[in-house]
């Protein structure tokens, strides 16, 4: 579940919750905020089990996934299934609160998850199918507070996309040289020689694209500030990071963490004011 490793939970976090803000016009619900960070919690946990069950052939030949529970058989694979089912039970419970829109998204969102783990093996760049199933919070926050997707969510989801394919082709570097063995897609492949320069464009462009409906939302200045300081962080940890080093370009992934914080905290000053 990575529960010790919180960083892809907070990544899938800190744009539902801007989501949340958006779509209720800068005025949240203290109930869907505690529903949609639960819901992040048990549906990034379920996609790191349904993942590793599915990967653990391929787990075992990669020197940064080998000691995984499933792949070194600490965990068997029906004991992950069983986890896997009680997962999905639990994110249930949890939308069965909501209405019936976010009840048909959620179920579209879940068919991603299930298939992204397979999109490695037939398809160059699996990190797109990954930017919407990471990004299927976003519209599942519109449908719960509207109950309906808007222009304003579909750019959203766009500005997400985007950052998703900066910060996971920067976490791709790390497992280049094996993925190229195994014959397996990635962005870190697809994208090689202009590797630098595709994590910056997808970065920058999703930030700005963020940084876009805060200002259609509330033109305040304490936005603008915040949102500032929100690109020289993106641009300060882009041009410290050696992305020929694999801990290095592992380290801007995980700085992205940071960043989202920070962007949510922008968007937090449109409720705030």
């Amino acid at each position: 579940m990575r529960l010790h490793k919180p960083v892809g939970t907070l990544l899938l976090l800190w744009p539902t919750l801007i989501a949340l803000i958006v779509a209720s016009n800068n005025n949240p619900s203290l109930k869907l905020f505690i529903l949609f960070s639960l819901g992040a919690l048990i549906m990034r946990s379920a996609g790191c089990v349904i993942n590793d069950l599915i990967d653990k052939d391929i787990d075992k030949k990669v020197s940064r996934t080998k000691f995984r529970p499933i792949a070194s058989g600490q965990v068997s694979s029906t004991e992950a299934i069983v986890l896997f089912l009680s997962l999905i039970v639990l994110a249930l419970v949890l939308l069965f609160q909501l209405n019936q829109l976010s009840f048909y998204v959620s179920f579209a969102i879940l068919f991603l998850i299930i298939i992204y783990p397979f999109s490695k093996r037939f398809f160059k760049l699996p990190q797109i199918i990954l930017g919407f199933t990471f990004s299927g919070g976003i519209p599942i926050a519109f449908a719960a507070t509207i109950n309906t997707i808007t222009f304003e969510c579909l750019v959203l989801m766009l500005a997400n996309f985007l950052w998703i394919m900066s910060y996971d082709t920067s976490y791709a570097l790390s497992d280049r040289d094996d993925d190229k063995l195994l014959g397996i897609g990635s962005s870190a492949i697809f994208f090689e020689g202009y590797e630098r320069a595709s994590i910056f464009l997808f970065g920058l462009l999703g930030i700005l694209l963020f940084g876009y409906i805060g200002f259609l939302k509330n033109s305040d200045v304490l936005f603008f500030i915040l949102f500032f300081v929100t690109i020289v962080f993106f641009l300060y940890i882009f041009f410290k990071t050696d992305f020929k080093d694999p801990s290095s370009s592992f380290s801007f992934f995980e700085k992205n963490n940071a960043l989202g914080f920070l962007m949510f905290i922008s968007f937090l000053t449109l409720f705030l004011t």
